[in-house]
């Protein structure tokens, strides 16, 4: 039986850095695959060792202890003369990058991390909740920041779930200096904002 979930993320570069590192520091064999639509079909330039060594937002974290790179080259449906790579396979999972918003840099947009997995393959589950509780170690939780019908801002008292953000984006996007996250239309601010307030 396959199972499907998804943690969205605030993340700067140095948090994604620090991210890639500590994923790279328990398995050296997963890499992060540029999954963006493009006429490169060469797998070894579109591999890194850390996203923020590109400037692509959607990538695939691959881990070649269950694939091998022969194998991660066919992965790839042709539409006219770009090659596009799958994010989500038995030894993928999809990241997508948290980037500043184009229209307005005062806001951090989220990034997601997915996968689907079969509950039965022990290998599979292993490591991408190594994946998951990576993230949630250094990740905090953020709380909803929102209107009330009398036109005054309001923190949730509960965190909102499935989301984290990373130390370095709660500090700069943290409310009090007019930069904050946002997932949708929603904004949210870090714990120690949610706290003082």
């Amino acid at each position: 039986m396959e199972k499907s979930r998804d943690f969205q993320l605030f993340m700067t570069q140095n948090d994604e850095q620090q991210f890639c590192d500590e994923l790279r520091g328990y398995n050296p064999n997963i890499f992060f695959l540029d999954i963006s639509p493009s006429l490169e079909a060469d797998i070894s330039k579109r591999l890194y060792t850390s996203v923020v060594n590109s400037s692509s937002s959607f990538f695939s974290i691959v881990n070649f202890d269950l694939m091998t790179m022969e194998e991660l080259k066919t992965r790839y449906k042709k539409y006219g003369e770009y090659y596009h790579f799958g994010s989500i396979a038995r030894e993928q999972m999809q990241f997508l990058r948290s980037k500043p918003d184009v229209n307005d840099s005062h806001f951090l947009r989220n990034g997601r991390i997915a996968d689907s997995y079969n509950i039965e393959d022990k290998d599979e589950k292993e490591w991408k909740n190594k994946v998951y509780d990576i993230l949630k170690r250094h990740g905090e939780k953020v709380f909803l920041l929102y209107q009330t019908s009398h036109g005054c801002c309001e923190i949730s008292i509960k965190p909102q779930k499935g989301i984290v953000a990373y130390p370095y984006a709660l500090r700069k996007y943290n409310g009090q200096n007019g930069f904050y996250m946002k997932c949708g239309d929603a904004i949210f601010v870090g714990k120690e904002i949610a706290l003082n307030n």
